[in-house]
Formats: C-alpha cells, sequence, structure tokens
C-alpha cells in the first residue's frame, strides 16, 4: 500500500518545489493501490507545492454531435459536470479547494494560489487550453506519472498547435451551457485536437534540456518537464515538420486525412489499405475527407 507520505517523497525527489505551478497528467493504476487513491495524491501534491504553489488538471466534459438531439439538449454543462478524464480529474472537481473553470468542454481544475487567476477566465471565449498556455509562459512544469505509452502528452502540444494555426477536420460537436446571466447557449467545438505521434517528440525534449528530472512516483515511471522548453521545442519542430506529431499507423483516419497539412489523398490513402479496408473504415476516411469541416 503506498501511502501518502511516499508519495511525497517521490514528488520531491523527482523534482517537485514549493511554490511550483504543477499541470498534472496522472495514471493512478501505474502507480500503485493508493491508500486513499486519486484523494491522497492531490494532498501529497498540495503539500509537495505549499501555500504558493498551484496543482491543475484538466477535467474535460463529454460534448455531442451536432444538432443536438433531445435527450442531449437537456445536458448542461456546468461546473460539477463530471469529466471522462478519469479518477484524478473527478477527485479534483470535488476537492473541496478546487476551482474549475467555466470553459464549457474543455475544462480545467486547479487548486493553489493561482487557481482563480487561471479558472475564471477561462469561458467560452477562451482558446480550449489557453490555461496551458497562461502556465506555459510564467513557469509551469507538466508532472506526467505514466510511462509514455500509457500517458499522452507534456502539456504543450495543443498550445503549440493552436499558436501555429494548423487546423483538423472533425465532427462538429458542442454543448449547452450558461453564459453569465443565466441564459442556455450553445457551444460549438472550434479546435483542433493533436496527432497521435506525442512521443516521437520526446528525443527532442532530451536534446533541449526540456525535462527536468525522471523518476517514479510508486510505481509509475514519471517525468517533470518545463513547459516553456517543451513549448519552445514544439514551435521549431512542428513548424518545419508538423506531420512529425502524427502516428505512423497507415490505416489512422485522424493522422492520415484530417490535417490541413496531412499529405496523403483520399485514394491514395485507400490504395494503401486495399488488402485491409472495411466499410467502417472506408465510411470514416469518406466523412472526414468530404463531410466534417477544420477546426482551430
Amino acid at each position: 500500500m503506498i501511502t501518502r507520505q511516499r508519495l511525497i517523497d517521490d514528488l520531491q525527489v523527482l523534482g517537485v518545489k514549493k511554490g511550483d505551478t504543477i499541470n498534472v497528467k496522472a495514471s493512478l493504476a501505474s502507480i500503485g493501490k493508493v491508500d486513499g487513491g486519486a484523494v491522497e495524491l492531490i494532498e501529497a501534491l498540495i503539500s509537495v507545492v505549499g501555500e504558493e504553489g498551484t496543482i491543475i488538471t484538466d477535467s474535460f466534459i463529454d460534448s455531442y454531435q451536432l444538432p443536438l438531439n433531445r435527450k442531449n439538449k437537456v445536458i448542461i454543462s456546468s461546473d460539477s459536470s463530471p469529466s471522462y478524464a478519469g479518477a484524478l480529474a473527478n477527485a479534483m472537481i470535488n476537492h473541496p479547494m478546487s476551482v474549475r473553470s467555466k470553459h464549457p468542454i474543455q475544462k480545467f481544475a486547479a487548486i493553489g494560489k493561482r487557481a482563480n487567476e487561471l479558472m475564471l477566465s477561462h469561458d467560452e471565449n477562451s482558446y480550449a487550453y489557453d490555461v496551458l498556455r497562461k502556465i506555459t509562459h510564467t513557469g509551469g512544469k507538466n508532472l506526467k506519472i505514466g510511462s509514455d505509452e500509457k500517458v499522452y502528452g507534456f502539456g504543450t502540444t495543443h498550445v503549440a498547435i493552436g499558436e501555429l494555426g494548423y487546423r483538423q477536420k472533425a465532427p462538429s460537436l458542442g454543448v449547452n451551457f450558461q453564459d453569465n446571466n443565466g441564459n442556455v447557449k450553445l457551444f460549438k467545438r472550434n479546435w483542433a485536437g493533436a496527432g497521435h505521434g506525442f512521443n516521437k517528440l520526446v528525443p527532442y525534449y532530451q536534446q533541449a534540456g526540456a525535462i527536468i528530472n525522471q523518476g517514479y512516483v510508486g510505481f509509475a515511471p514519471s517525468k517533470l518537464t518545463d513547459m516553456s522548453k517543451t513549448f519552445e521545442v514544439e514551435m521549431r519542430v512542428l513548424s518545419d515538420s508538423p506531420g512529425l506529431q502524427l502516428c505512423d499507423d497507415m490505416s489512422c483516419v485522424d493522422c492520415q486525412l484530417s490535417w490541413n497539412f496531412s499529405d496523403a489523398s483520399i485514394l491514395k490513402f485507400l490504395n494503401g489499405l486495399r488488402f485491409k479496408l472495411s466499410p467502417s473504415l472506408i465510411y470514416r476516411a469518406l466523412k472526414t475527407r468530404f463531410i466534417y469541416k477544420y477546426h482551430g
């Protein structure tokens, strides 16, 4: 059984310090059996960063195909909407010290000195990942608890993609929310995602000194990274080679067809997979190329 003190010790050895602003991405299962679960990890993080520090997690919620059907029209995004992002996200939402951002879909949750500053300014008029953009430029660090295969990204790739203006074809999704005047409005997704090849960037982070330290939290391999440096790497590398963030799976519709810099034509994509094609893959490829609209 892994105790809070074990978590505190491991976080400190990894390099988390008093006063840090930390974006946390974690696989709780990778840590091992924690006495108290996600809540104990949160308390350990609070203890390590102290009163001057801040911890942040994503707590994104579901969005729905547009136009909304009768069932989904009555779903209203709110501070208490549960997240699909896992145990840590939902424990953060329910923590008494937590502040949640006002964005209708890409909600973040934070605890600590900067929580109000970062969360209350993130609303329907903000870029989906604006919280990460702000901490990237103000000394933020990303804490990844879990292997690169289990926990994707380092907190800045979406920021770089937004800054570089890359666009991605995706289904039209949205959710209803209440504005500051109590009016129910429809919010439509308006941002690109990210490719599935995050891990290709790790050697570039290493070369740039962006990885502050590597170690373990519990039994989970973990990395602490400097978000300003990973962002600088991504801006440099992805501006020249945007396809580097994409995976190498030639049957991946998202990476092969959805981006405004994707190389494959629909005919090239289908011809390359002629021995692996299924009706569902053909249908998805055709929708991506000819029906979905660009976001970003």
